[in-house]
């Protein structure tokens, strides 16, 4: 894996990355979508680090989450599990989310994670050469947050879906 050079980066406190998530919250797309756009642009150079390391396209599943596990680790961005793929979407669960709900607060079912959702889609759509969407998935009581992947007009039908209060089987009914 290529080494971590602390000097490449600078890093902000998880309290700020919450009060943008909870900005967020509050006053709509338009902070959620620069954040989101935070998150892309390091899912993008994370991609690029791995890849300094080794082609992308010589990992298998394992080797591909395991390298990038490392190097999201190794900056507080969490661990990322993938759970299924299925009828063209994924999911996948993410442990350790700095924009998840802040564990000193209470948990409520609304949280956004617009900073993870951006990783995600910058990490995968740099590594497939193509457009990825992500989505997070409701609270289902689990540990980690799920999030729910795969195109862009694909994405934006189960959000949609998600946003007027279905739950994730509901928004994938039919896709």
């Amino acid at each position: 894996m290529v080494e971590y050079r602390p000097d490449d980066e600078i890093r902000i406190p998880v309290a700020v990355l919450h009060a943008l998530s909870e900005a967020a919250d509050r006053d709509g797309e338009a902070v959620a979508a620069a954040v989101r756009d935070a998150g892309r642009a390091a899912g993008d150079d994370i991609a690029r680090r791995i890849a300094r390391a080794v082609a992308l396209p010589e990992l298998d599943a394992v080797d591909f989450w395991s390298a990038v596990n490392a190097e999201t680790g190794a900056r507080g961005l969490g661990t990322f599990e993938w759970e299924r793929g299925i009828g063209g979407h994924a999911e996948i669960l993410v442990h350790g989310s700095p924009d998840g709900p802040d564990p000193d607060r209470p948990l409520t079912i609304d949280f956004e994670a617009p900073f993870t959702e951006g990783l995600i889609e910058g990490l995968l759509g740099a590594t497939a050469e193509e457009t990825v969407a992500a989505v997070r998935a409701p609270f289902d009581g689990g540990t980690g947050i799920r999030f729910v992947i795969g195109s862009p007009v694909l994405l934006r039908h189960i959000r949609l879906r998600l946003q007027s209060g279905a739950t994730l089987d509901q928004a994938l009914e039919g896709i």
